[in-house]
Protein backbone atom coordinates (compact mmCIF):
# COMPACT_ATOMS: atom_id res chain seq x y z
CA UNK A 1 0.00 0.00 0.00
CA UNK A 2 1.21 3.50 -0.85
CA UNK A 3 1.88 5.58 2.28
CA UNK A 4 0.55 9.04 1.42
CA UNK A 5 -1.06 10.39 4.60
CA UNK A 6 1.56 13.08 5.16
CA UNK A 7 3.05 13.36 1.67
CA UNK A 8 2.92 16.75 -0.07
CA UNK A 9 2.48 16.86 -3.86
CA UNK A 10 2.92 19.53 -6.50
CA UNK A 11 -0.22 20.65 -8.31
CA UNK A 12 -0.94 18.90 -11.59
CA UNK A 13 -0.76 20.81 -14.88
CA UNK A 14 -4.53 21.13 -14.92
CA UNK A 15 -4.67 22.35 -11.33
CA UNK A 16 -2.03 24.99 -12.08
CA UNK A 17 -4.22 26.18 -14.95
CA UNK A 18 -7.21 26.44 -12.59
CA UNK A 19 -5.27 28.33 -9.93
CA UNK A 20 -4.06 30.79 -12.58
CA UNK A 21 -7.61 31.29 -13.87
CA UNK A 22 -9.10 31.68 -10.38
CA UNK A 23 -6.45 34.20 -9.32
CA UNK A 24 -7.21 36.22 -12.48
CA UNK A 25 -10.98 35.93 -11.97
CA UNK A 26 -11.96 34.92 -8.41
CA UNK A 27 -15.61 34.37 -9.41
CA UNK A 28 -14.52 31.39 -11.52
CA UNK A 29 -13.41 29.67 -8.31
CA UNK A 30 -16.95 29.26 -6.98
CA UNK A 31 -17.71 25.59 -6.39
CA UNK A 32 -19.45 23.23 -8.78
CA UNK A 33 -22.93 22.36 -7.53
CA UNK A 34 -25.54 19.70 -8.20
CA UNK A 35 -28.94 19.73 -6.53
CA UNK A 36 -31.22 16.72 -6.11
CA UNK A 37 -34.66 15.97 -4.75
CA UNK A 38 -34.12 12.83 -2.70
CA UNK A 39 -36.27 9.72 -2.70
CA UNK A 40 -39.27 9.81 -0.36
CA UNK A 41 -37.81 6.88 1.63
CA UNK A 42 -34.49 8.71 2.12
CA UNK A 43 -32.42 7.36 5.04
CA UNK A 44 -30.26 10.13 6.50
CA UNK A 45 -28.01 7.85 8.59
CA UNK A 46 -27.31 5.55 5.61
CA UNK A 47 -26.50 8.58 3.47
CA UNK A 48 -24.01 9.94 6.03
CA UNK A 49 -22.30 6.56 6.29
CA UNK A 50 -22.01 6.31 2.50
CA UNK A 51 -20.79 9.92 2.19
CA UNK A 52 -18.11 9.52 4.87
CA UNK A 53 -16.90 6.26 3.30
CA UNK A 54 -16.55 7.91 -0.13
CA UNK A 55 -14.58 10.86 1.28
CA UNK A 56 -12.28 8.44 3.11
CA UNK A 57 -11.80 6.30 -0.01
CA UNK A 58 -11.07 9.07 -2.54
CA UNK A 59 -8.14 11.35 -1.58
CA UNK A 60 -9.10 14.23 -3.91
CA UNK A 61 -12.21 14.79 -1.77
CA UNK A 62 -9.86 15.57 1.16
CA UNK A 63 -7.57 17.91 -0.79
CA UNK A 64 -5.92 20.71 1.19
CA UNK A 65 -3.63 23.45 -0.13
CA UNK A 66 -0.33 24.49 1.41
CA UNK A 67 1.83 27.40 0.29
CA UNK A 68 5.49 26.38 0.28
CA UNK A 69 7.87 29.24 -0.54
CA UNK A 70 5.32 30.92 -2.79
CA UNK A 71 4.26 27.71 -4.56
CA UNK A 72 0.96 25.93 -3.97
CA UNK A 73 1.20 22.29 -2.92
CA UNK A 74 -1.50 19.78 -2.04
CA UNK A 75 -1.91 17.09 0.59
CA UNK A 76 -4.76 14.81 1.66
CA UNK A 77 -5.28 14.50 5.44
CA UNK A 78 -8.04 12.42 7.00
CA UNK A 79 -11.29 14.35 7.32
CA UNK A 80 -14.78 13.62 8.58
CA UNK A 81 -17.19 16.07 7.00
CA UNK A 82 -20.55 16.69 8.64
CA UNK A 83 -23.74 16.60 6.55
CA UNK A 84 -26.09 19.13 8.17
CA UNK A 85 -29.87 18.98 7.82
CA UNK A 86 -31.61 22.35 7.56
CA UNK A 87 -35.35 22.53 8.29
CA UNK A 88 -36.87 25.31 6.17
CA UNK A 89 -40.08 26.70 7.61
CA UNK A 90 -42.42 29.14 5.92
CA UNK A 91 -45.96 30.37 6.36
CA UNK A 92 -46.88 29.16 2.91
CA UNK A 93 -45.48 26.35 0.74
CA UNK A 94 -44.51 28.85 -1.98
CA UNK A 95 -42.51 31.03 0.43
CA UNK A 96 -40.82 27.94 1.83
CA UNK A 97 -39.82 26.80 -1.70
CA UNK A 98 -38.48 30.24 -2.63
CA UNK A 99 -36.48 30.46 0.59
CA UNK A 100 -35.07 26.98 -0.02
CA UNK A 101 -33.88 28.02 -3.48
CA UNK A 102 -32.19 31.08 -1.97
CA UNK A 103 -30.44 28.96 0.65
CA UNK A 104 -29.26 26.52 -2.04
CA UNK A 105 -27.89 29.34 -4.21
CA UNK A 106 -26.01 30.70 -1.18
CA UNK A 107 -23.98 27.46 -1.10
CA UNK A 108 -21.94 28.53 -4.15
CA UNK A 109 -21.62 32.26 -3.51
CA UNK A 110 -18.16 31.88 -2.00
CA UNK A 111 -15.17 29.79 -3.10
CA UNK A 112 -13.80 27.22 -0.67
CA UNK A 113 -10.58 28.16 1.14
CA UNK A 114 -8.70 24.89 0.70
CA UNK A 115 -6.06 25.91 3.21
CA UNK A 116 -8.61 25.20 5.94
CA UNK A 117 -11.86 24.01 4.34
CA UNK A 118 -12.79 20.70 2.76
CA UNK A 119 -13.20 20.59 -1.04
CA UNK A 120 -16.65 18.95 -0.77
CA UNK A 121 -19.79 20.04 1.04
CA UNK A 122 -23.14 18.27 1.31
CA UNK A 123 -26.19 19.88 2.89
CA UNK A 124 -29.77 18.60 3.08
CA UNK A 125 -32.69 21.03 3.15
CA UNK A 126 -35.99 19.72 4.51
CA UNK A 127 -38.87 21.72 3.07
CA UNK A 128 -42.53 21.00 2.28
CA UNK A 129 -42.13 17.32 3.18
CA UNK A 130 -39.18 16.87 0.81
CA UNK A 131 -35.43 16.40 1.25
CA UNK A 132 -33.28 18.48 -1.12
CA UNK A 133 -29.55 17.72 -1.37
CA UNK A 134 -27.03 20.39 -2.33
CA UNK A 135 -23.69 18.79 -3.27
CA UNK A 136 -20.80 21.20 -3.87
CA UNK A 137 -17.20 20.44 -4.84
CA UNK A 138 -14.16 22.56 -5.56
CA UNK A 139 -12.81 22.73 -9.12
CA UNK A 140 -9.33 21.69 -7.97
CA UNK A 141 -10.72 18.45 -6.54
CA UNK A 142 -13.29 17.31 -9.12
CA UNK A 143 -13.89 17.83 -12.85
CA UNK A 144 -17.08 17.14 -14.81
CA UNK A 145 -16.27 13.48 -15.43
CA UNK A 146 -15.43 12.99 -11.76
CA UNK A 147 -18.68 14.61 -10.63
CA UNK A 148 -20.55 11.98 -12.64
CA UNK A 149 -18.43 9.29 -10.98
CA UNK A 150 -19.03 10.81 -7.54
CA UNK A 151 -22.78 10.86 -8.17
CA UNK A 152 -22.86 7.18 -9.19
CA UNK A 153 -20.51 6.13 -6.37
CA UNK A 154 -22.72 7.89 -3.85
CA UNK A 155 -25.78 6.06 -5.18
CA UNK A 156 -24.07 2.65 -5.22
CA UNK A 157 -22.53 3.03 -1.75
CA UNK A 158 -25.84 4.23 -0.30
CA UNK A 159 -27.51 1.13 -1.79
CA UNK A 160 -24.83 -1.10 -0.22
CA UNK A 161 -25.40 0.47 3.19
CA UNK A 162 -29.16 0.02 2.90
CA UNK A 163 -28.65 -3.65 1.98
CA UNK A 164 -26.36 -4.21 4.95
CA UNK A 165 -23.27 -4.96 2.87
CA UNK A 166 -19.85 -4.29 4.38
CA UNK A 167 -17.83 -1.45 2.82
CA UNK A 168 -14.19 -1.87 1.84
CA UNK A 169 -11.65 -0.40 4.26
CA UNK A 170 -8.99 -0.08 1.55
CA UNK A 171 -8.82 3.41 -0.01
CA UNK A 172 -8.18 3.77 -3.72
CA UNK A 173 -4.51 4.17 -4.73
CA UNK A 174 -5.28 5.09 -8.35
CA UNK A 175 -5.23 8.83 -7.67
CA UNK A 176 -1.78 8.76 -6.07
CA UNK A 177 -0.44 6.64 -8.92
CA UNK A 178 -1.69 9.34 -11.26
CA UNK A 179 0.04 12.07 -9.22
CA UNK A 180 3.32 10.13 -9.32
CA UNK A 181 2.95 9.81 -13.10
CA UNK A 182 2.50 13.58 -13.41
CA UNK A 183 5.67 14.12 -11.39
CA UNK A 184 7.55 11.76 -13.72
CA UNK A 185 6.31 13.68 -16.77
CA UNK A 186 7.43 17.08 -15.48
CA UNK A 187 10.67 16.57 -17.46
CA UNK A 188 8.68 17.09 -20.70
CA UNK A 189 7.11 20.40 -19.68
CA UNK A 190 9.85 22.72 -20.96
CA UNK A 191 9.94 21.26 -24.49
CA UNK A 192 6.14 21.08 -24.61
CA UNK A 193 5.89 24.74 -23.60
CA UNK A 194 8.14 25.66 -26.54
CA UNK A 195 5.85 23.64 -28.82
CA UNK A 196 2.77 25.60 -27.69
CA UNK A 197 4.52 28.94 -27.99
CA UNK A 198 5.47 28.19 -31.59
CA UNK A 199 2.09 26.63 -32.36
CA UNK A 200 0.13 29.68 -31.19
CA UNK A 201 2.45 32.54 -32.11
CA UNK A 202 1.28 33.00 -35.71
CA UNK A 203 -2.39 32.46 -34.92
CA UNK A 204 -2.42 35.14 -32.22
CA UNK A 205 -1.85 37.76 -34.92
CA UNK A 206 -5.08 36.73 -36.69
CA UNK A 207 -7.40 36.42 -33.70
CA UNK A 208 -10.67 38.27 -33.35
CA UNK A 209 -9.87 40.49 -30.37
CA UNK A 210 -12.26 41.78 -27.72
CA UNK A 211 -11.02 44.20 -25.10
CA UNK A 212 -13.98 43.53 -22.78
CA UNK A 213 -13.79 40.64 -20.35
CA UNK A 214 -17.48 40.71 -19.44
CA UNK A 215 -20.12 38.09 -18.78
CA UNK A 216 -23.18 38.26 -21.00
CA UNK A 217 -26.46 36.29 -21.29
CA UNK A 218 -25.99 33.09 -23.27
CA UNK A 219 -27.89 31.90 -26.29
CA UNK A 220 -28.30 28.11 -26.40
CA UNK A 221 -29.27 25.54 -28.99
CA UNK A 222 -29.78 21.88 -28.06
CA UNK A 223 -29.60 18.98 -30.50
CA UNK A 224 -30.65 15.47 -29.47
CA UNK A 225 -29.38 12.79 -31.86
CA UNK A 226 -31.16 9.52 -31.20
CA UNK A 227 -32.41 6.59 -33.26
CA UNK A 228 -31.77 6.99 -37.03
CA UNK A 229 -30.01 10.38 -36.65
CA UNK A 230 -27.62 8.92 -34.05
CA UNK A 231 -27.01 5.83 -36.22
CA UNK A 232 -26.24 8.03 -39.25
CA UNK A 233 -23.74 10.10 -37.26
CA UNK A 234 -21.96 7.05 -35.82
CA UNK A 235 -21.92 5.30 -39.20
CA UNK A 236 -20.30 8.34 -40.81
CA UNK A 237 -17.57 8.38 -38.14
CA UNK A 238 -16.87 4.66 -38.47
CA UNK A 239 -16.93 4.66 -42.29
CA UNK A 240 -14.49 7.55 -42.49
CA UNK A 241 -12.25 6.45 -39.60
CA UNK A 242 -12.79 9.58 -37.54
CA UNK A 243 -13.96 10.10 -33.98
CA UNK A 244 -17.14 11.81 -32.81
CA UNK A 245 -14.94 14.52 -31.32
CA UNK A 246 -13.23 15.19 -34.67
CA UNK A 247 -16.61 15.68 -36.37
CA UNK A 248 -17.83 17.99 -33.59
CA UNK A 249 -14.72 20.14 -33.97
CA UNK A 250 -15.24 20.21 -37.73
CA UNK A 251 -18.82 21.41 -37.24
CA UNK A 252 -17.71 24.13 -34.83
CA UNK A 253 -14.87 25.33 -37.08
CA UNK A 254 -17.08 25.48 -40.18
CA UNK A 255 -19.79 27.41 -38.34
CA UNK A 256 -17.30 29.86 -36.79
CA UNK A 257 -15.63 30.38 -40.15
CA UNK A 258 -18.98 31.08 -41.80
CA UNK A 259 -20.54 33.25 -39.09
CA UNK A 260 -17.39 35.15 -38.10
CA UNK A 261 -15.52 35.10 -41.44
CA UNK A 262 -12.45 33.67 -39.69
CA UNK A 263 -9.55 31.89 -41.39
CA UNK A 264 -7.63 30.82 -38.26
CA UNK A 265 -9.45 29.65 -35.15
CA UNK A 266 -8.05 28.71 -31.74
CA UNK A 267 -10.22 26.24 -29.84
CA UNK A 268 -9.89 25.21 -26.23
CA UNK A 269 -10.01 21.42 -26.04
CA UNK A 270 -10.29 20.00 -22.49
CA UNK A 271 -8.42 16.69 -22.19
CA UNK A 272 -9.57 14.20 -19.54
CA UNK A 273 -6.05 12.72 -18.99
CA UNK A 274 -7.60 9.31 -18.28
CA UNK A 275 -5.39 7.04 -20.34
CA UNK A 276 -6.09 3.70 -18.63
CA UNK A 277 -9.03 1.76 -17.23
CA UNK A 278 -7.72 2.41 -13.70
CA UNK A 279 -7.63 6.17 -14.31
CA UNK A 280 -11.17 6.11 -15.71
CA UNK A 281 -12.43 5.40 -12.18
CA UNK A 282 -10.54 8.20 -10.40
CA UNK A 283 -12.60 10.80 -8.59
CA UNK A 284 -10.33 13.84 -8.96
CA UNK A 285 -9.59 16.71 -11.29
CA UNK A 286 -7.32 15.34 -14.03
CA UNK A 287 -8.33 17.58 -16.93
CA UNK A 288 -5.98 19.85 -18.88
CA UNK A 289 -6.99 22.45 -21.49
CA UNK A 290 -5.17 22.49 -24.83
CA UNK A 291 -5.39 25.58 -27.05
CA UNK A 292 -5.21 24.31 -30.60
CA UNK A 293 -4.95 26.46 -33.71
CA UNK A 294 -6.91 25.35 -36.77
CA UNK A 295 -6.26 27.28 -40.01
CA UNK A 296 -9.30 27.27 -42.31
CA UNK A 297 -8.46 26.45 -45.93
CA UNK A 298 -11.03 27.57 -48.48
CA UNK A 299 -12.64 24.77 -50.56
CA UNK A 300 -10.68 22.06 -48.73
CA UNK A 301 -12.31 18.63 -49.25
CA UNK A 302 -14.17 17.52 -46.12
CA UNK A 303 -12.27 14.25 -45.70
CA UNK A 304 -8.95 16.10 -45.94
CA UNK A 305 -10.27 18.67 -43.44
CA UNK A 306 -11.25 15.90 -41.00
CA UNK A 307 -7.85 14.22 -41.40
CA UNK A 308 -6.07 17.52 -40.72
CA UNK A 309 -8.16 18.09 -37.58
CA UNK A 310 -7.26 14.61 -36.34
CA UNK A 311 -3.55 15.26 -36.90
CA UNK A 312 -3.79 18.58 -35.03
CA UNK A 313 -5.49 16.89 -32.08
CA UNK A 314 -2.94 14.06 -31.95
CA UNK A 315 -0.04 16.55 -32.01
CA UNK A 316 -1.71 18.50 -29.21
CA UNK A 317 -2.12 15.36 -27.11
CA UNK A 318 1.56 14.51 -27.55
CA UNK A 319 2.42 17.84 -25.89
CA UNK A 320 -0.34 17.99 -23.26
CA UNK A 321 2.05 18.16 -20.29
CA UNK A 322 2.96 21.85 -20.02
CA UNK A 323 2.85 24.70 -17.53
CA UNK A 324 -0.14 26.90 -18.39
CA UNK A 325 0.93 29.96 -16.31
CA UNK A 326 4.17 30.09 -18.35
CA UNK A 327 2.19 29.88 -21.61
CA UNK A 328 -0.17 32.59 -20.32
CA UNK A 329 2.82 34.83 -19.61
CA UNK A 330 4.00 34.32 -23.20
CA UNK A 331 0.53 35.15 -24.55
CA UNK A 332 0.31 38.26 -22.34
CA UNK A 333 3.70 39.42 -23.63
CA UNK A 334 2.47 39.00 -27.22
CA UNK A 335 -0.70 40.86 -26.26
CA UNK A 336 1.29 43.81 -24.92
CA UNK A 337 3.38 43.96 -28.10
CA UNK A 338 0.18 44.24 -30.15
CA UNK A 339 -1.51 46.48 -27.57
CA UNK A 340 -4.55 44.21 -27.63
CA UNK A 341 -6.12 41.85 -25.14
CA UNK A 342 -6.19 38.21 -26.19
CA UNK A 343 -9.14 36.16 -24.93
CA UNK A 344 -9.73 32.45 -25.62
CA UNK A 345 -13.47 31.85 -25.43
CA UNK A 346 -14.17 29.07 -27.91
CA UNK A 347 -14.33 25.53 -26.57
CA UNK A 348 -15.30 22.06 -27.79
CA UNK A 349 -15.94 19.45 -25.14
CA UNK A 350 -17.17 15.85 -25.37
CA UNK A 351 -17.92 13.53 -22.44
CA UNK A 352 -18.62 9.86 -23.05
CA UNK A 353 -20.94 8.44 -20.40
CA UNK A 354 -21.73 4.76 -20.93
CA UNK A 355 -23.58 4.53 -17.63
CA UNK A 356 -25.70 7.68 -17.27
CA UNK A 357 -27.66 8.26 -14.10
CA UNK A 358 -31.29 7.16 -14.35
CA UNK A 359 -33.94 8.97 -12.29
CA UNK A 360 -35.72 8.17 -10.07
CA UNK A 361 -33.57 5.68 -8.18
CA UNK A 362 -33.19 4.48 -4.61
CA UNK A 363 -31.47 7.75 -3.57
CA UNK A 364 -32.23 10.50 -6.09
CA UNK A 365 -35.78 11.23 -7.21
CA UNK A 366 -34.63 13.86 -9.70
CA UNK A 367 -31.87 16.34 -10.41
CA UNK A 368 -32.92 19.95 -9.94
CA UNK A 369 -29.94 22.22 -10.66
CA UNK A 370 -30.67 22.48 -14.39
CA UNK A 371 -34.03 24.03 -13.48
CA UNK A 372 -32.56 26.31 -10.83
CA UNK A 373 -29.95 27.85 -13.17
CA UNK A 374 -32.46 29.75 -15.27
CA UNK A 375 -30.19 32.52 -16.55
CA UNK A 376 -26.87 31.23 -17.92
CA UNK A 377 -24.12 33.81 -18.37
CA UNK A 378 -20.91 33.25 -20.32
CA UNK A 379 -17.75 35.26 -21.07
CA UNK A 380 -18.17 37.71 -23.92
CA UNK A 381 -17.19 36.33 -27.37
CA UNK A 382 -17.83 32.71 -26.26
CA UNK A 383 -18.86 30.07 -28.78
CA UNK A 384 -18.82 26.61 -27.20
CA UNK A 385 -19.96 23.12 -28.05
CA UNK A 386 -20.63 20.79 -25.11
CA UNK A 387 -21.62 17.23 -26.01
CA UNK A 388 -22.43 14.09 -24.05
CA UNK A 389 -22.42 10.72 -25.76
CA UNK A 390 -24.14 7.68 -24.24
CA UNK A 391 -24.62 4.24 -25.76
CA UNK A 392 -27.51 5.37 -27.94
CA UNK A 393 -27.72 9.17 -27.75
CA UNK A 394 -25.56 12.18 -28.60
CA UNK A 395 -26.67 15.39 -26.88
CA UNK A 396 -25.08 18.53 -28.31
CA UNK A 397 -25.37 21.98 -26.71
CA UNK A 398 -24.17 25.04 -28.60
CA UNK A 399 -23.72 28.05 -26.32
CA UNK A 400 -22.76 31.44 -27.71
CA UNK A 401 -22.61 35.18 -27.11
CA UNK A 402 -25.17 36.73 -29.47
CA UNK A 403 -23.50 40.16 -29.36
CA UNK A 404 -20.33 38.71 -30.90
CA UNK A 405 -21.89 35.99 -33.05
CA UNK A 406 -25.13 37.58 -34.34
CA UNK A 407 -27.23 34.50 -35.00
CA UNK A 408 -30.64 33.66 -33.54
CA UNK A 409 -31.56 30.34 -31.95
CA UNK A 410 -33.70 29.31 -34.93
CA UNK A 411 -30.96 30.29 -37.37
CA UNK A 412 -28.45 28.31 -35.29
CA UNK A 413 -30.63 25.23 -35.65
CA UNK A 414 -30.64 25.71 -39.42
CA UNK A 415 -26.90 26.46 -39.51
CA UNK A 416 -26.07 23.35 -37.47
CA UNK A 417 -28.24 21.15 -39.68
CA UNK A 418 -26.80 22.47 -42.94
CA UNK A 419 -23.22 22.17 -41.64
CA UNK A 420 -23.79 18.57 -40.60
CA UNK A 421 -25.25 17.77 -44.02
CA UNK A 422 -22.24 19.41 -45.71
CA UNK A 423 -19.97 17.05 -43.78
CA UNK A 424 -22.10 14.03 -44.61
CA UNK A 425 -22.14 14.95 -48.32
CA UNK A 426 -18.30 15.29 -48.41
Amino acid sequence: MINTESEVFSLTCGQRYLVYRIEANPDSGKPLQRVYRLNKDFNYMAFCKAFHHIVASHPALRLQLLNVKGEWKQYFPDQKINVPQIKVRGIFRLFSSIYTELLISDEIKKAFDLRSESPIKAKIFKANGQNILSLCVDHLAVDGISFNLLERTLLNTYQQVLNGFSLSDTPSESFFKYLYKEVEQEKFERDNLLYWQQHLKGSLLKMNYHVENLYVPANTFKCHLIGPSFATFINFCQTNNCSIFTVLIAIQLLMLSDIGKLDDIILSIPVSNRASAEEESIIGNLFMPLYVSFPIISDEPILQFLFRIRVCILNALLHKQYDFPSLAQFINNESRKMRRKIIFNKECNLITDDNPMVYPNVLFAERLDNNLNKSLKIPKSSFNIDAVRTESVLDIDIIWDHTTWPITNSDMESKFGSTLQTIYAM
